[in-house]
């Protein structure tokens, strides 16, 4: 035996509506919610991108301050003023005060490989700065920077670099801080050295070692 129910036209098209109601709102919450989450994750990726350039460049400092001591401290004869100088005095060959114009015109062309070829100690210190600054401008924007010191009493090695996220709330290059001589925390380890003639939208970093 067979058996059938009946209801009435109205209320099928109701009990309809009501069914189809209630998922067209569920999905306009979850448009919303899916909405709220892309906005949120758009931002996030625009703030990562803005302070990508500078975390990737601070990131490779210690990397290169680490290689730079190594070349110093095998090659000390070179190096400059020292204790065992016996009061004499002279420039180191790690010294680097080119501006950084001067810098960036710079094809860095090795002319004699000492890694393959002999050479002298004041040889080997050009080929070290070469080398080393070759391995700066790629691992930085536009990678520069700035060597002074000696043995005996440290070296102070600015790294500058360029980034284009370097900018006011209008979008304009800020000029790179230039160092005074009284500055103190921050301040002392990020601006740029006034020889280096540094243009907006560079950064610099300070960092010492003594041989």
């Amino acid at each position: 035996m067979i058996f059938s129910f009946y209801l009435p036209r109205r209320e099928v098209v109701a009990a309809r509506r009501d069914v189809r109601g209630v998922t067209l709102v569920e999905m306009m919450v979850a448009v919303l919610v899916l909405s709220i989450g892309l906005l949120g994750i758009a931002g996030l990726q625009a703030a990562t991108s803005k302070y990508k350039i500078n975390t990737w460049a601070r990131s490779s400092s210690s990397a290169l301050l680490s290689d730079l001591s190594e070349r110093v401290r095998i090659n000390p004869g070179v190096a400059g003023t020292s204790f065992a100088s016996a009061g004499v005095e002279s420039v180191s060959a790690y010294v680097l005060n080119q501006t950084w114009a001067t810098q960036q015109s710079d094809a860095l062309t090795i002319a004699k490989n000492c890694e393959t070829t002999a050479c002298s100690t004041t040889e080997r210190a050009a080929f070290d700065l070469l080398t080393w600054r070759q391995l700066l401008r790629i691992k930085m924007p536009q990678g520069a920077a700035h060597i002074d010191g000696n043995s005996r009493n440290g070296f102070l090695v600015t790294m500058m670099w360029f980034d284009k996220e370097n900018v006011d709330k209008d979008g304009v290059l800020q000029a790179a801080p230039v160092c005074a001589g009284n500055e103190s925390g921050m301040a002392q380890q990020s601006c740029c050295p006034n020889v280096a003639s540094a243009p907006a939208g560079v950064r610099c970093a300070r960092f010492s070692f003594v041989p």
